[in-house]
């Protein structure tokens, strides 16, 4: 499924507004606060939603500097246990399509080829997603610049992230990122804190590591757009032949994207399994969490409340050991990275 969009005169009627990053144009993130709030009135469940996402449960697991928080949003339920295998995908119809989004679902149009809307589900106020008009597969490599863009566009209040197909997406047929509040995901401010290790790379890139509970995150910082771009396209085979990926698979990772003083911030989580085997187990010992950026950054999402309640601080980095690759090899892998 398509959808051509060419000049304002021919945009449909759900398109409330455009951004193509022309001088003098409204801020990016002023047109989606206008979209939010439009959404708030003229589509009833999201309204539900989102006041249902005001009263959720939270709580902190802490251990040393490391905070773990946990939600219960059983919104989230639908894309916690949505099946990501090939015939699953192919029977149902694309959610993010533009002829398969909701009557009433409005969106802005972001340089052509982009729609960003509201997350009709959300872990956060606000929570939009941005899907790309064509039915195109999840993939980062060809869209590295498109998020480095979005991410200044946005500006220093919204972070940008990022699920692989096997690593939390639940539509890996439709390519897209997300987007929240800045600050509102704990590695955020623990990278702010301290940053771990540090090299220095071509082109003002510097790339850090850090080791957390149960997995290990690297960090990409520069203020040269090409070079950021040409540093993550180098560092994703690298992933993939450590984690031993297929060759025409993307290697498994999750990433947020931040960008602030003119200078990007990617956090990377290297990955090696989808769900932990907590999530197949029955009964009493079975955990539906499928971590994506948001819970490999440090919220856990749950929706049923018996996980919420048994979740602690051991159980919620035995999952991360189990989905993340394994930290000897993300250390080797940042020290081999080329200068």
């Amino acid at each position: 499924m398509t959808m051509t969009i060419s000049t304002p005169a021919t945009v449909p009627e759900r398109i409330i507004a455009v951004y193509d990053g022309a001088p003098g144009e409204p801020p990016l993130a002023s047109r989606c606060r206008e979209l939010f709030s439009q959404q708030m009135f003229t589509w009833q469940e999201f309204a539900a939603a989102h006041l249902e996402l005001n009263g959720a449960w939270l709580r902190e697991l802490s251990s040393g500097p490391h905070t773990i928080l946990v939600q219960f949003n059983p919104g989230r339920t639908v894309s916690a246990t949505a099946a990501i295998d090939a015939a699953a995908v192919r029977n149902r119809p694309c959610f993010l399509c533009p002829d398969g989004l909701p009557v009433s679902q409005a969106a802005v149009r972001y340089r052509e080829d982009f729609l960003i809307l509201v997350n009709p589900r959300p872990i956060f106020s606000p929570h939009y997603t941005v899907a790309h008009v064509r039915h195109l597969p999840q993939r980062l490599e060809p869209h590295i610049d498109t998020l480095l863009t979005l991410t200044r566009d946005l500006g220093d209040g919204l972070t940008v992230f990022y699920n692989g197909p096997r690593c939390g997406a639940s539509a890996p047929d439709h390519h897209h990122f997300q987007v929240c509040p800045a600050g509102t995901i704990p590695v955020e401010k623990l990278w702010e804190e301290n940053g771990g290790k540090r090299r220095e790379l071509a082109g003002g890139v510097s790339l850090g590591i850090r080791e957390m509970p149960g997995r290990t995150v690297l960090a990409m910082e520069g203020g040269n757009q090409a070079a950021v771009a040409d540093a993550l396209v180098r560092l994703l085979p690298m992933l993939g032949r450590a984690a031993e990926s297929d060759s025409d698979a993307e290697p498994m990772l999750n990433l947020l994207c931040h960008y602030q003083d003119k200078r990007w911030r990617l956090l990377l989580f290297p990955r090696r399994r989808h769900r932990p085997a907590a999530y197949y187990r029955e009964g009493e010992e079975a955990v539906l969490v499928t971590p994506g950026a948001v819970e490999m950054g440090g919220l856990l999402i749950t929706v049923r409340e018996e996980d919420f309640l048994k979740m602690n601080f051991a159980l919620a980095e035995e999952i991360y050991r189990e989905v993340a690759l394994e930290g000897e090899t993300v250390e080797k892998i940042f020290g081999a990275f080329p200068a």
